[in-house]
């Protein structure tokens, strides 16, 4: 994992943990920012541990809970990962009783290194692929690319479908096009991260979300086809859309004619009605996440599939310590506050945010860090769209107002209700001659 990536991850934790706030750990990210441009880089946690803010022990046991702790056999060489940590454990290589020491890594400074991990004496067991290098026939071996011979995935068969191209890569694995055999059509089929698919907790959650997600049926939600396992490879087939997502097409011009925007808002808000009154919420709505045809039809992709979640209650989510939710310049304050309070609400927010970043080419609440972008959403404090668009009509702007109020309860708080909104800006808004998505592509 990517240190910078981790430290985001760290960040989250800690915060929602509340063993930092928000304003110390953003703090440490400005300091470690301001290193890393004279080339001293320093991981989050050993900054907030030298400013007091986090004790090493604390730190220890995020590491751990993270999956990000890991202990060396001096006598073996081997690694070991730790679950869990405790101060007062001496923990002993399984095979040949020498204490462990911890392990060179990004995301543990050298003043943390030194510390000793002593008392009583509790081995600690190695899990299945700890060490350097996955086992043979895991989903890392088997999706990690060979010298000189490209994706090792392409043209091979997984669920059925015999893979023919790569499409994109994601925090969620790789997703590509393939043809599904049984019945001669084009598919999307995307494997699990190696990261993902190592953690059993996860793979039982994704699979079951997606299980539920697949009897959604909507013309404006990507249908997820089928899901399962093939020789330690967790795949997700589901349908292909032939077009681009909205995050390609702003790349290529700032901002879209208000029109489509509307149009966009609203089968996005059409998919996740139908998807809330079965009980999904999305929880990553972005542009990445809204494809468009050719033929100006918005499907809303990855709906209803597990995002790692943290703290969420038993039963009411995924639970996977530290993880990401959402994506931190479209996530609702409520999200950034705490990570497990996610509804259909939360799901309203980032589409308004959504369209914002479309009539705007700008997202609401930027910064230097991704938790000075939560400090700014929390705080909502932003321009309106009409000083950065002055022809957005004063009846859009205040319907993206209220879709990204602070409080949820100040929201929309259903899709049905973004629905009329929109319908009835659309209703006084002229179709404009010759645009079309062949525009755009």
């Amino acid at each position: 994992m990517a240190a910078k990536s981790f430290d985001i991850r760290l960040g989250q934790y800690l915060i929602q943990k509340r063993a930092c706030t928000l304003r110390q750990v953003n703090e440490a990210m400005e300091q470690q920012r301001e290193l890393r441009t004279q080339a001293m880089a320093r991981p989050l946690g050993g900054i907030l541990v030298e400013k007091g803010y986090l004790r090493q022990e604390q730190l220890y046991e995020a590491l751990a809970d993270l999956g990000q702790l890991e202990l060396r056999c001096p006598g073996c060489n081997e690694v070991h990962a730790v679950a869990s940590y405790n101060r007062d454990t001496e923990y002993r290589c399984p095979r040949c009783r020498s204490p462990l020491v911890l392990e060179e890594s990004p995301t543990i400074p050298t003043i943390i290194r030194s510390a000793p991990l002593l008392s009583n004496e509790i081995p600690v067991e190695a899990p299945a692929g700890a060490a350097a290098g996955a086992p043979a026939g895991s989903a890392a071996a088997a999706v990690a690319p060979r010298e000189g011979t490209g994706d090792p995935m392409i043209s091979k068969v997984i669920g059925g479908c015999q893979i023919l191209d790569r499409i994109a890569k994601g925090g969620m694995g790789v997703v590509y096009k393939a043809r599904q055999l049984n019945l001669g059509r084009t598919v999307a089929i995307k494997i699990l991260s190696e990261e993902l698919s190592q953690d059993s907790g996860y793979v039982e959650r994704f699979i079951h979300e997606a299980r539920s997600a697949a009897v959604l049926s909507h013309g404006n939600i990507v249908h997820i086809i089928d899901v399962g396992e093939h020789n330690g490879i967790y795949f997700i087939i589901m349908e292909y859309v032939d077009g681009k997502n909205l995050r390609e097409i702003l790349l290529k011009q700032s901002s879209i004619e208000i029109r489509q925007v509307l149009l966009i808002g609203l089968q996005v808000s059409q998919a996740l009605q139908h998807a809330h009154r079965r009980g999904i919420i999305h929880r990553d709505i972005k542009p990445e996440n809204i494809m468009i045809t050719r033929d100006w039809t918005v499907k809303l992709a990855d709906l209803g599939l597990a995002k790692k979640v943290a703290g969420a209650e038993p039963g009411g989510g995924l639970t996977h310590a530290g993880a990401i939710l959402g994506t931190p310049f479209y996530m609702a304050p409520e999200q950034a506050k705490d990570f497990s309070r996610v509804d259909q609400r939360s799901d309203i927010y980032s589409l308004g945010v959504t369209l914002y970043k479309a009539l705007t080419g700008k997202v609401p609440f930027d910064g230097r860090t991704p938790i000075e972008a939560m400090i700014k959403a929390i705080e909502g404090k932003r321009l309106g769209l009409r000083e950065l668009r002055p022809e957005i009509p004063i009846e859009v702007e205040a319907m993206v107002d209220r879709m990204m109020h602070r409080l949820p309860e100040e929201r929309f708080q259903e899709a049905g209700q973004v629905i009329t909104a929109i319908e009835v800006i659309m209703s006084g808004i002229a179709q404009p001659a010759g645009v079309a998505v062949a525009d755009i592509d």
